[in-house]
């Protein structure tokens, strides 16, 4: 991928992007987010705790969260291709992965669920509406009290260039909801092109808030100097973290 390529590549609901994330590099999403996740999400408060894995792909964090957090994982995604592999690649008898529309949970219960994660799922979606709905129901099925982290790129560092990451081109700007080219780097040195869309941090507050949720804390773990390729090397991931508001009374 150069700076001349245009804004186009892998649909995430095919086969193609199902196969290029199983094979893809994942060290900075392990060095950075998944640390990051597990401790805004913390333990289990108790024996049999579910948290909630939105849009889990091929569920290389669920199994995280299951095996080193020792939680019981509902991995949900709209791709059948990447549940496909996440059930052939990552199996364990505390997680159970269900494919959804992208938008309603409606087979979980009201304030059922103890902790929600979401990473890399908002910035592939174009649709506001359907993040909307997605968030406000997140925010239905959580318990009082219970954690939300969101992982999403970092919209500071559009343009910059990581070891196993491409996000943008360089000294390009981007306007909230366009199109930004993502290279990801594959494990046999390979690159393969997809596409997310730019939305400023302000557009993820907006969604946390307008779902329910307080004004959420937001943190971008640093990048190892061996992982940065170019640029000023600013982190390429955010993180925010929200709760829902604890029951009154």
């Amino acid at each position: 991928m150069n700076a001349t390529d245009p804004p186009q590549g892998l649909a995430w609901d095919t086969p193609a992007a199902a196969a290029a994330y199983r094979d893809r590099d994942m060290r900075l999403a392990r060095q950075l987010i998944f640390p990051a996740v597990l401790d805004r999400v913390g333990a289990p408060p108790g024996p049999g705790a579910t948290v909630l894995d939105i849009g889990c792909g091929t569920g290389a964090l669920t199994l995280e969260l299951a095996r080193a957090g020792g939680w019981s994982v509902q991995g949900v995604d709209p791709s059948a291709h990447m549940l496909d592999i996440a059930r052939a690649d990552r199996p364990d008898p505390r997680v159970d992965y269900r494919l959804f529309d992208g938008r309603s949970l409606a087979w979980i219960p009201d304030a059922s669920i103890d902790a929600a994660v979401c990473c890399l799922v908002y910035c592939t979606d174009p649709d506001d509406a359907r993040l909307t709905a997605l968030t406000a129901e997140i925010h239905r099925v959580l318990r009082p009290g219970a954690p939300y982290v969101l992982a999403d790129l970092n919209p500071a560092a559009a343009g910059e260039r990581f070891a196993t990451l491409r996000y943008g081109e360089p000294g390009a700007s981007y306007a909230e909801g366009s199109p930004v080219p993502i290279g990801l780097r594959r494990l046999d040195g390979g690159w393969v092109t997809t596409v997310c869309h730019f939305r400023p941090l302000s557009a993820y507050t907006a969604l946390l808030t307008g779902a329910g949720f307080a004004a959420p804390a937001t943190a971008t773990p640093a990048v190892p100097e061996s992982e940065r390729a170019a640029g000023s090397g600013l982190a390429p991931y955010l993180v925010l973290s929200a709760v829902r508001a604890p029951a009154h009374g």
